[in-house]
């Protein structure tokens, strides 16, 4: 079972390196792309409000969403004890997950090349660097979700209890 779950792992933490990497390559972009004349958009701060609204409710929905996605392989998994569904499931989840939170940067990168602010940019981007180091995927999660609730763990004792 350890071993399911750390190649589960790694395959995650590739899968969502290589999203927080494109979020270096869109800076790349921004950074080599200098524009030379600021786009004349007039509507570029009404824009900025409409993308920080539809980022926010991205950001505060990703979670809910998550949880939805692995509410019936949890289920199953409880009662069949085939772990390969419910990573599958959690794989899925955290790819949708990843995404949404680059959805973010993408509307920094769209708000640049509209308006030329490129302060937009980085603080959509840093937005979604940060929910994506917060949201990582660790071996201590994949493990925590595979415990059945209910089911008795294997007790370690310590040194000190044996005395």
């Amino acid at each position: 079972m350890e071993q399911t779950v750390e190649r589960h792992t790694q395959r995650l933490q590739v899968v969502c390196g290589a999203m927080l990497a494109s979020l270096a390559v869109y800076g790349v972009a921004v950074f080599a792309l200098r524009l030379p004349v600021k786009p004349a958009f007039p509507q570029a701060e009404t824009l900025l409000w409409g993308f920080a609204f539809l980022a926010a409710v991205n950001l505060v929905t990703i979670m809910p969403v998550y949880r939805v996605m692995l509410a019936a392989p949890r289920r199953v998994y409880v009662v069949g004890q085939q772990p390969d569904r419910l990573l599958a499931a959690h794989f899925a989840a955290h790819v949708v997950a990843f995404a949404r939170i680059e959805a973010v940067a993408i509307l920094g990168l769209v708000l640049f090349f509209l308006s030329g602010h490129l302060d937009w940019f980085i603080i959509f981007t840093g937005v979604a660097a940060g929910g994506m180091v917060v949201l990582w995927p660790r071996r201590a999660k994949a493990a925590a979700l595979l415990e059945v609730p209910g089911q008795a763990q294997p007790v370690t004792t310590s040194p000190r209890d044996a005395a």
